[in-house]
């Protein structure tokens, strides 16, 4: 075998990623004064892991809802005090799996993170989303208004309320809304943070062109821009990059949080594939391709090579692309907790970087949901 391919990774000492990565020095102690904590208020010292944010989306499945404040105490004690929610996750139909409490009966994910926060509230960077179709309309749309003044406002007093706390720091809007106005969904973003019911708003899976005429009109209005841009982003799904999301980011000086960063279980490693509900098996799809199994067992294979989990070297991965600030990693075990702050400290050379590269995935969306599917081939 190639000595390159089995030279072992370097690592380092855990460190702020958005400094890492803007090739800007490491802050020494105390408060991170990165350019990410300056549009979210996320970092508060040199102990804690500012790139990693916990997802919630299968709250109330994986884990259980009994686990999950055992799971938020192991974040928290691993320096992650960031939580990704959303109003649309938990307790939507697709979500079902046997021996799992029906969605019907399910808490949301934002009750049970709600709950788990209870008393905690200020120690943590609490983010939530709003633009996502809920129940029935996932499955049959159109979907219209969701990101109305009206809408956000109803859906953000819900939040609130299932929370348990009386503002966000982070707001989303989850998908865009092809029927609203867009200064009509900027304005209210920027109204709720005047009013201290958000600290920041933030976009998800918006286009590169639907970015551009977003920031078009946040110029215009001199509204505040969002804070980030939340995309799905892995070394398994990269069409973001070909279809210039990035590129739009980057020119806005929008940091990227990156979820799915395992594209459904694909980069979990060899185990991983061959469960029973991954990728679009989660969602009532089918399982991945010959090709992307094939792939990923090669991805796996250079992991094993370089003395690193497949789970550490995909966010590693991440880590090093232009713009991505944060990784989201939604999980039901505290291991795979410890496999992403060891991703922070992992070193990949341009040759390790090529190999990687040289990978190259089909595009075919291996963990993506119908509805956020559905949602996007309307842009």
């Amino acid at each position: 075998m190639d000595e390159d391919r089995r030279r072992p990774i370097r690592s380092h000492p855990p460190r702020c990623v958005e400094m890492q990565f803007l090739g800007q020095p490491d802050p020494d102690i105390g408060v991170c004064e990165c350019a990410f904590r300056k549009r979210i208020p996320m970092c508060q010292n040199a102990n804690q892991f500012p790139g990693l944010v916990l997802g919630t989306a299968t709250f109330g499945v994986a884990p259980r809802s009994d686990d999950v404040p055992a799971l938020v105490r192991g974040a928290l004690e691993r320096g992650i005090t960031s939580f990704d929610t959303a109003n649309s996750y938990g307790n939507q139909p697709e979500y079902d799996q046997p021996s799992v409490p029906s969605h019907r009966i399910r808490p949301s994910s934002e009750e049970l993170l709600g709950r788990a926060l209870r008393g905690i509230r200020d120690e943590v960077h609490l983010a939530s989303k709003v633009g996502e179709p809920l129940g029935r309309s996932r499955v049959d749309g159109p979907f219209v208004g969701l990101l109305t003044r009206d809408h956000i406002v109803e859906q953000l007093d819900l939040s609130l309320r299932r929370l348990g706390t009386d503002r966000l720091d982070l707001y989303y809007a989850h998908l865009p809304d092809l029927h609203t106005p867009l200064d009509e969904t900027v304005a209210t973003f920027n109204d709720l943070i005047t009013q201290g019911k958000i600290r920041a708003w933030g976009i998800s899976n918006y286009s590169s062109a639907q970015t551009e005429q977003l920031m078009h009109v946040v110029s215009e209005s001199g509204a505040r821009p969002p804070a980030t841009h939340q995309v799905r982003y892995s070394l398994a799904e990269r069409d973001v990059e070909d279809s210039g999301v990035t590129a739009a980011a980057q020119k806005f000086d929008i940091p990227m949080l990156a979820y799915s960063p395992l594209a459904g279980g694909l980069l979990a490693g060899r185990g991983a594939i061959e469960r029973a509900y991954v990728g679009h098996r989660r969602w009532g799809g089918g399982g991945f391709s010959d090709d992307q199994i094939g792939r990923a067992r090669r991805f796996a294979s250079l992991a094993d090579d370089w003395g690193v989990t497949p789970s550490s070297l995909a966010l590693a991965w991440l880590f090093r692309r232009p713009g991505v600030a944060g990784v989201v990693v939604g999980t039901s075990a505290l291991s795979n907790l410890d496999d992403a702050r060891r991703a922070t400290a992992i070193d990949l050379d341009d040759e390790q970087l090529a190999l990687l590269d040289a990978l190259r995935f089909a595009e075919d969306r291996p963990g993506r949901s119908d509805a956020v599917d559905r949602q996007l081939s309307q842009r």
